[in-house]
């Protein structure tokens, strides 16, 4: 009987590593055949790709400043009067977007060449900006590379903030 035993012991444990080799097997070409994940960071390149909104260097929009051909729109979720800004610019913030587009409807026009600014790096905000005034069909849109730290950098014109350090 305990030879019995042991060939069927052998026989289920076979069995189990069959089924455990074709686990897998199938879940590695899963993992081969499926598309890759997004990353945590959007790489640039593909942002500026799917949303058709160049990014433009500090020293390019100081250009555009000086030439007084773009308005500048600050996206950072803060009141202007409280931070240093670019002089000039108008708050369009994302979790107030609708209220602040309101307050300026009256000269922003869709046919105005916008350039957005953020707070740096991080360029979800102003994106979300960008996207809400592309939906309600403002056409010539740019998002400045680095947001506000790389025009200051860049030695662009700050108006000072009240609240501001």
């Amino acid at each position: 009987m305990a030879v019995t035993e042991g060939f069927g012991t052998r026989r289920v444990l076979g069995e189990a590593a069959v089924v455990v080799a074709l686990s897998l097997a199938a879940a590695a070409a899963a993992w081969i055949g499926a598309s890759p994940r997004l990353p945590l960071v959007a790489d640039r390149e593909v942002y500026e790709f799917e949303l058709k909104q160049p990014l433009l260097g500090a020293a390019d929009a100081l250009a555009l400043y000086a030439a007084g051909s773009h308005l500048f729109v600050d996206t950072r979720p803060v009141e202007l009067e409280d931070v240093d800004h670019v002089p000039g610019a108008i708050a369009l913030r994302p979790d107030h977007f609708d209220d602040d587009l309101r307050a300026v409807v009256d000269f922003l026009t869709p046919d105005e060449p916008i350039l957005l600014y953020g707070g740096g790096d991080d360029l979800q905000a102003t994106a979300a900006v960008a996207g809400q005034l592309a939906a309600r069909g403002y056409a010539d849109l740019t998002l400045l590379d680095g947001g506000f730290p790389a025009w200051r950098a860049a030695g662009g014109e700050v108006e000072a903030g009240e609240g501001a350090p």
